[in-house]
């Protein structure tokens, strides 16, 4: 019996000791990508409750990113995502503006160093505010 349960543990610890050094496990080269780092949430009138009705500025923002920048590479593309990312800040203001709806979110382009799925690097590009179709207050009125 005791036999048997030292074989198991010799096999349990080979295999996983074999699989630590192969190289196919470890992350290859150092890649460019971009996210959003969402400071305050999509919100309609100061809730999430009627955010389904309209487009997220979130997600909008994610496409555009992707659309010009699908695949992350060595290189990256700052000017080419920001280009996109204020096109669409301008598209998605000019859509709703005039409305009765008061449309807020605040997030952050970020330029992220990645190896493998690892952020060893962020870089802040440019910071989004959505503030749209603000209430006028007392002292506007």
């Amino acid at each position: 019996m005791l036999v048997c349960s030292l074989m198991i543990m010799a096999i349990t610890m080979t295999v996983t000791l074999s699989s630590c050094g192969d190289d196919k496990d470890e992350p290859k080269g150092i890649v460019i990508d971009y996210y959003l780092d969402i400071e305050e949430e999509f919100l309609i009138n100061g809730s999430t409750s009627h955010t389904d009705r309209y487009y997220s500025p979130i997600t909008r923002m994610r496409d555009a990113i992707r659309k010009v920048y699908p695949t992350p590479d060595a290189k990256g593309a700052d000017e080419l995502v920001v280009e996109a990312c204020d096109h669409e800040f301008l598209a998605y203001r000019e859509m709703y503006s005039g409305g009765t709806e008061h449309f807020t979110c605040l997030f952050h382009l970020m330029r992220a160093v990645k190896q493998g799925t690892k952020v060893v690097q962020s870089e802040m590009l440019r910071t989004y505010v959505y503030d749209i179709n603000t209430p006028a207050t007392d002292i506007e009125q």
